[in-house]
């Protein structure tokens, strides 16, 4: 094993900017975890469509995670000149060396790791997180998207779903390569065992709230029917979409007011604070890969409802929750009376033991540390 600190540069489509604060933090938190054991640059590229003029870097240091961001017009023309630009920057001006790049989601900028594979000939993994390779996606697919895919991924040492159920979609879709399973990441230093008091059963939604993805509105349909049964269960329910439309949508449904809360866009810290407060985390979506939000809620000790999509399946047994099928709300409210009964039957230790284990910035960060130096010794 090599003594000497990497240097590693992470390439995202994704990534938090002034364009779009939340997308892709699940990318931010792997370059955070990395961080911890590497000297990490973000090199990220993002269009406005108010944009004027020439590309823009703008350069800022979080969580020793250094970041370069890049902002122009739209296009892919655009888009590409800015990137050459911002590469040039570290690599000439600032004249850093890295010794490998960690790119992230391959659709549609795989071709930037093999850019500077071939200009600077620094050996590249791909992270990959997206939804879009389920088949339940298929009409939303880009015509160009097989042949971008397996561009970025022919040149990768190792492609890193977060899932393997990802990792065989992926195959199944036509991309192949050297693939090593990594998962996502939770800062267990900030998400820590949960400890209301709350004589309420109280129940945690947190997500994007687009309806196509996460079925709030058969959330709300189910949760109108069970808390009008069960009076000491209690919903807290937001995220960065469109909450104030939910609310309306709750109040038309008749949802008691005292049952349900709603918030809007948080921090990760906002995060944990609710999760402390509440008994259980509750998912309803259509299609999912692992969200962020289950390994956090396992790292608070909270059992998880869900269903069974993507990945999530390899982490929630009947220990650490209850899965039901797709769209099947009969089934979701069961789940919701059987954990209100049964919640102080799960152990929050082992939750959190079983997330820390897995999911932790050390576990991660080992596990993709691991690969760099393979990459590098190759």
């Amino acid at each position: 094993m090599s003594q000497k600190r990497l240097s590693i540069l992470f390439t995202s489509g994704w990534y938090p900017s002034k364009a779009h604060t939340t997308v892709g933090n699940f990318v931010q938190r792997h370059a955070e975890a990395v961080a911890s054991m590497c000297d990490v640059w973000v090199l990220y590229v993002t269009s406005m469509p108010e944009w004027i003029g020439p590309p823009k870097i703008e350069e800022h240091c979080e969580k020793n995670v250094n970041t370069a961001i890049v902002y122009c017009r739209p296009g892919f023309f655009s888009k590409r000149k800015a990137f050459i630009k911002g590469a040039y920057h570290l690599i000439r001006s600032k004249n850093i060396h890295f010794d490998a790049v960690h790119h992230n989601v391959l659709w549609p900028h795989g071709w930037q790791p093999r850019w500077l594979l071939s200009k600077f000939n620094l050996p590249y993994l791909v992270t990959e997180h997206w939804t879009g390779y389920d088949p339940i996606n298929a009409n939303k697919r880009h015509p160009l998207l097989l042949w971008m895919s397996k561009f970025g991924a022919r040149k990768a040492s190792f492609l890193c779903p977060v899932t393997l159920d990802l990792q065989q979609k992926m195959i199944d879709f036509g991309i192949h390569g050297n693939y090593q399973v990594i998962p996502n990441v939770v800062d267990t230093s900030l998400f820590s065992l949960a400890k209301t008091n709350s004589a309420c059963v109280r129940f945690l939604h947190v997500s994007s709230l687009i309806d196509g993805h996460k079925n709030i509105s058969g959330i709300l349909r189910v949760w109108k029917k069970i808390s009008d049964q069960l009076p000491t269960i209690h919903l807290t329910l937001g995220g960065d979409g469109p909450v104030e439309f939910w609310q309306q949508q709750a109040a038309k449904l008749g949802i008691r007011a005292d049952s349900i809360e709603f918030f809007g866009e948080i921090s990760w810290e906002g995060v944990a604070r609710k999760m402390e407060d509440s008994h259980a985390l509750l998912l309803f979506s259509n299609y999912e890969n692992l969200p962020c939000v289950i390994v956090e809620a396992l790292a608070c000790g909270l059992p998880v409802i869900s269903t069974r999509v993507g990945g999530i399946s390899e982490h929630i047994s009947m220990e650490r929750g209850i899965l039901l099928e797709r769209g099947d709300e009969d089934a979701l409210a069961n789940a919701i009376e059987t954990m209100a009964s049964t919640i102080h039957h799960y152990d929050k230790e082992a939750l959190r033991r079983y997330s820390v284990e897995r999911f932790s910035n050390e576990a991660v960060a080992q596990a993709f540390h691991n690969l760099y130096e393979k990459m590098i010794q190759k």
